[in-house]
This record gives structure tokens, sequence and C-alpha cells, in this order.
């Protein structure tokens, strides 16, 4: 994560590439509200290219629904993929996305929210002023009203990317670490059963400690 975010410390933000200007605005979505304003850049239809991957995206929202495909070798998903990429904003990218779902990758649930926090974290990498902003930001992170549960995650996982962005010196470690752990892929199988056993067994009595019966 700390890799994704390291590029952006340095040198001032690129151009938003005339190509994607068309697909700026669409009906969903919506940016943040921090500090009492709205944080254009914080909404995931912003258009501001950037590379993860080895592809350029114009949004997040592109990189997003498109990695719900990302990895199938088959001709058809590549095909989704470059379409989606392609698309001419992210409204588009989406409603592309909806028509696929018999090749959604079967861990997407798993690692959706992780995949969304890879492209805003590529995203502020590549543009340092964008980054600043953010990391300067002090308030509470009010993200706009979304699917789902996504308007929770979508903070979380801003929030987490503003922590990351910020000097060691000025991060709050515990809360650092715990959306980390809520926007890290989520463990699958007997792995995650293994987890869940481990959080409910019975902590053992302290040697020593005295047992009373309940009054």
């Amino acid at each position: 994560a700390q890799a994704i975010l390291a590029q952006a410390c340095v040198g001032s933000s690129p151009p938003v590439a005339n190509h994607w200007a068309t697909a700026a605005s669409c009906s969903m979505g919506g940016p943040a509200t921090i500090d009492g304003r709205e944080v254009e850049h914080t909404d995931n239809f912003f258009v501001a290219p950037f590379m993860l991957d080895g592809l350029e995206w114009p949004s997040c929202e592109h990189c997003f629904q498109a990695l719900k495909f990302l990895g199938d070798q088959s001709s058809e998903a590549t095909a989704i993929v470059e379409a989606i990429r392609t698309a001419v904003s992210g409204q588009a990218a989406w409603s592309m996305a909806q028509k696929h779902a018999e090749l959604l990758r079967p861990d997407w649930e798993h690692v959706k929210v992780h995949a969304m926090y890879r492209a805003v974290a590529a995203k502020y990498a590549q543009y340092p002023d964008f980054a600043r902003e953010l990391a300067d930001s002090v308030g509470p992170i009010e993200t706009s009203i979304s699917t789902a549960d996504w308007q929770r995650m979508n903070r979380l996982i801003l929030e987490r990317v503003r922590e990351e962005l910020r000097p060691a010196s000025r991060q709050h470690k515990k809360r650092l670490a715990a959306l980390v752990a809520l926007t890290e892929p989520r463990l699958q199988g007997e792995a995650a059963l293994q987890e869940l056993r481990a959080a409910v067994r019975p902590r053992a009595p302290q040697a020593g400690a005295a047992t009373s019966p309940h009054p």
C-alpha cells in the first residue's frame, strides 16, 4: 500500500487529459465533503487519468469496474476490460460491467473494497496536488450517498489513503491499522473459518485467577 502512495511525495499534478474531458459529468457518484466543502477529486467518477497494472484508467470507477474481469484470459473478458477502460464516462463503464455478471471473477466479493482502494491510492500517488490537499484536511470525511454499503466503504478508503499520505509523525497508527484491516481482501474458505474459530474460542482462565458464581 505504501509503495503505491510513495510516488505522490514530489512534483505537481499532471493536467487532466482532454481526451477524457467529456466524460467528467455523470449522474452517479459525487465528491466527499471534508472540512465543510466538497472536494471534487474525491469522487470516484472524477476524471483524472492514472496508471495501474500497466494500463491507463480515466477514473477510479473505470478501473474498479474493469477489475471485476481482469485476470480472465479469455478473449471475451479481455474485450470487456478494454471496452470498460475506454468507456466515455464512469457511468458508461458501470453500465457495461453490469451486463457481464457471468464473467465476474469468483473472488470479487472478497476483494472488491481493496480493488477500489488500489484505484484511489494510485490516483493520489500520481496527482501530488490532490494528495497534499487530502492529507492536509483534518475533518471527518462525509462521502456521497451510494449503493449498498459503498457510502461507508468509500469513506474508509479515503480515510486510509489520507492517513497513508501523511508524514509518519502525523499518522494515527492505530486508526490506520484498523482502516487497513477493513479495506484489505477478506479471507476465504478454510482461512476464514480458522479466523472465525479463533475469534469465538473462549479464553483460557489466567493462572491463579479466582472464579466465583453469579450472585
